[in-house]
């Protein structure tokens, strides 16, 4: 297993309350992230917070298919989400946004550190780090046109 982290972050015009709102729903995930298809949330909750399944849909050349995680939402503060997401074959992901209040808006600020199996570890931490510089973006656009 291999394990390395990057850090991410962007400006975004609104209050803190609504970023961390929009982060911490995962209903709201599928308006944000065109791979998503379906959120489920889990009857099993992780230890203190919630448990999600997410459904996205990849392309793969001419073929499309489904893939499968869980997201746990470990904690939720006024200035921070704690996330923790399993992807088989034994990918993990935590995720550290913290919301800083800055002029007429935020910055939101993101310590991604993934952990995989030797084997996929270069291709699954390139395509996160590009997941999540997409996901910062559309966040951005979305909160900035809902307030």
């Amino acid at each position: 297993m291999k394990t390395r982290s990057f850090e991410r972050e962007i400006f975004i015009q609104s209050d803190p309350a609504t970023v961390i709102d929009v982060i911490a729903d995962y209903s709201q995930h599928p308006k944000i992230y065109t791979l998503i298809i379906k959120v489920e949330r889990s009857k099993q909750e992780s230890d203190g917070g919630k448990r999600y399944c997410i459904t996205d849909t990849l392309k793969w050349g001419p073929f499309k298919f489904k893939t499968q995680y869980w997201v746990d939402i470990i904690s939720v503060t006024g200035d921070t989400v704690y996330t923790k997401v399993y992807r088989s074959p034994g990918t993990f992901v935590t995720n550290l946004t913290r919301i800083t209040p800055q002029g007429s808006g935020v910055l939101l600020h993101e310590s991604i550190t993934m952990r995989a199996p030797d084997m996929l570890f270069e291709y699954a931490f390139q395509k996160t780090k590009a997941t999540y510089s997409e996901m910062l973006e559309r966040i951005k656009g979305f909160v900035e046109t809902q307030t």
